[in-house]
């Protein structure tokens, strides 16, 4: 929780830098992700796992374009990285 409050301080410190950065972070996990579902074809499974990252990615974005409070657009922040990079992890080790 300390790793969590530190870095929620670091942000909020300093928003209006860390937004680009921000999305250009999930913007290249989510390609990751991307790149390693298709590359085992679309099936089902793969689709709604596509659609999964996309949605946490644009979660973000949304938070940030709708001008929501910082503390939440750093919660839309931290949720999309975790699904992001568990649908990375999955689908490096699969």
């Amino acid at each position: 929780m300390k790793l969590y409050d530190t870095l929620e301080r670091f942000y909020l410190s300093k928003f209006y830098v860390l937004i680009p950065a921000a999305i250009i972070i999930l913007a290249c996990t989510g390609s990751f992700v991307a790149y390693y579902l298709t590359k085992s074809g679309l099936g089902t499974l793969n689709f709604i796992q596509l659609t999964l990252s996309v949605a946490a990615a644009m979660a973000y974005l949304a938070a940030v374009l709708s001008q929501m409070p910082r503390k939440v657009t750093f919660s839309f922040f931290v949720y999309g990285m975790l699904i992001e990079l568990i649908l990375l992890v999955i689908n490096v080790t699969f």
